[in-house]
């Protein structure tokens, strides 16, 4: 009988356990309270790991997602999306972490919008559809923003506007927006060598000639852009 009482005990444990719900802001950062909150999200034990679902403050579905390893973010398993009005948005698949097999992204009418088929994260094919179905000429979901010129570009703009205020070597990530229009915000060291020398990386960018914005899904978007720079 104790064992029994004791069995029920861990079961309505985790149970409870299972439907916690830990709060976040719309940058998912954890609050204590929903007063603060945009989303919430609750856990749950599932073979091989966990799988969290997201939700809305007001209780619908904005994601879900299966984990191999929780703590270090190791996505494993499916991982879906939902509209806000309840349909579906987008249903992938994620081994080690990396994006394997077929990706579908939906209209809100339920629509296929587009299909991407992946390898261990690199893209291999994919197609793309209007709201009526109809096939439609393919472009990526993501278009990540560039310096104008490129890369090595940018690296020569930064050798040739960087002011040495001191002898330390080192690397200094750091991570900013890239705006729709082109302008960087929202600097952040993420890896730094010391005050001066950060700064001096932070008036570089902020002086930077515009740059060629991102797209998400065809359309220019504010996107968020990290790179390390090295001091020798």
């Amino acid at each position: 009988m104790k064992n029994c009482i004791l069995l029920a005990f861990l079961f309505l444990s985790l149970t409870i356990y299972g439907q916690e719900k830990i709060y976040f802001t719309k940058d998912f950062k954890e609050v204590k309270s929903a007063d603060l909150a945009t989303y919430y999200s609750t856990y749950e034990d599932i073979d091989g790991g966990t799988q969290r679902t997201t939700y809305n403050i007001d209780g619908t579905l904005k994601n879900s997602a299966q984990f191999s390893n929780m703590k270090r973010n190791i996505r494993n398993g499916t991982a879906k999306s939902w509209y806000k009005s309840g349909s579906i948005e987008t249903v992938s698949f994620y081994v080690k972490n990396k994006l394997q097999g077929l990706q579908t992204r939906y209209y809100e009418n339920g629509q296929i919008k587009r299909t991407e088929n992946f390898d261990k994260n690199e893209f291999v094919d994919g197609k793309c559809f209007d709201e009526d179905g109809s096939e439609i000429t393919f472009f990526p979901y993501y278009e990540k923003p560039e310096f104008p010129g490129g890369t090595k570009k940018f690296y020569k703009y930064i050798a040739q506007s960087f002011k040495m205020p001191n002898g330390a070597k080192g690397t200094i990530k750091v991570k900013f927006v890239v705006q729709a229009d082109g302008k960087l915000r929202e600097f952040e060291i993420l890896e730094g060598l010391n005050y001066d020398m950060n700064v001096e990386v932070l008036r570089i960018l902020h002086s930077s000639p515009p740059w060629t914005p991102g797209k998400i899904d065809g359309e220019i978007a504010d996107i968020s852009y990290s790179i390390p720079i090295t001091i020798k």
